[in-house]
């Protein structure tokens, strides 16, 4: 059954050391899993965060964005190494929190765009760099989750099966999919048929409505989406991933959120958790 639980940009787009109340936070609320997004592995708090984390029992994702200067498709080898070097970061970041699962747009640079679609260099490019990654995660264990986003964020992998055949294209067992509902509604004709397609390549969700408000708020199919999953016998982690409505002066650029659909996140964390809990109740049943 699927472990429901809250991603830190709810609170917070450079996570530190301030920021880790937010955890005592979502342990309160009836979080079963916490997502750390992380924009810097140079910078964040792993110790601390390991150190709160071992108070609740409370399982732990990792997810990032690359940003354009590490990016594993640009003509520029540097960037393209610089985009390994971040990757490997992340990965010795995830492994010393503890979890299994590194998702997000971790496959390329965020909001870079050719103008043009993908090329197969790129999709060279890019298998390369994810077989360096995947064979870098193996020694801790970890599985490499790519996020699929909409078209307006990458031209790169907006869709599970173009995610499926680029890890098909990896040969490695390690390389894994993360569905998020917000970008599966732009993307996916069928959003079920998405998450039953992975199948067990389904490591991690992003769980959010159609209008990236928290799930209830728009017009997501949720019951479809858990029947999907329980089709799948999916047991891995699913987080709701929206953001701070009080700092949306600062995030709007990086998010395309321009409205507040609560006062405060613990407002969006509590309406969104009790609301995915009632649809797991419903198709799991008691």
């Amino acid at each position: 059954m699927v472990k429901l639980g809250l991603n830190t940009w709810l609170w917070a787009y450079q996570f530190g050391t301030e920021h880790l109340s937010c955890i005592d936070t979502a342990a309160k609320l009836g979080a079963e899993v916490m997502d750390f997004f992380v924009n810097d592995p140079n910078c964040f708090p792993t110790k601390e965060v390991a150190e709160r984390m071992k108070q609740y029992d409370m399982g732990t994702v990792v997810t990032t964005a690359m940003t354009p200067e590490y990016n594993a498709i640009s003509p520029d080898p540097a960037v393209r190494e610089a985009a390994l070097t971040f990757m490997k970061r992340l990965l010795d970041v995830t492994a010393e929190l503890g979890a299994t699962v590194v998702g997000g747009v971790n496959y390329v640079g965020s909001g870079y765009h050719t103008g043009k679609p993908r090329s197969q260099q790129e999709i060279e490019w890019d298998a390369a760099y994810l077989r360096a990654a995947g064979e870098y995660a193996a020694q801790y264990g970890i599985d490499i989750a790519l996020e699929p986003v909409k078209r307006f964020e990458t031209h790169f992998l907006n869709t599970a099966a173009q995610a499926l055949e680029l890890i098909e294209l990896t040969g490695l067992p390690n390389l894994k999919v993360h569905l998020d509902t917000f970008h599966m509604n732009i993307e996916e004709a069928d959003i079920p048929g998405a998450i039953e397609m992975c199948g067990e390549k389904l490591a991690y969700l992003h769980l959010i409505d159609s209008n990236r408000g928290a799930p209830g708020m728009g017009h997501v199919p949720w019951a479809d989406v858990f029947k999907a999953l329980k089709k799948i016998d999916y047991q891995g982690a699913g987080c709701i991933e929206t953001f701070n409505p009080e700092t949306l002066e600062e995030t709007s650029s990086l998010t395309y959120l321009t409205r507040r659909f609560a006062d405060t996140p613990e407002e969006l964390s509590k309406r969104g958790l009790e609301y995915l809990k009632a649809v797991r109740t419903m198709v799991y049943g008691g």
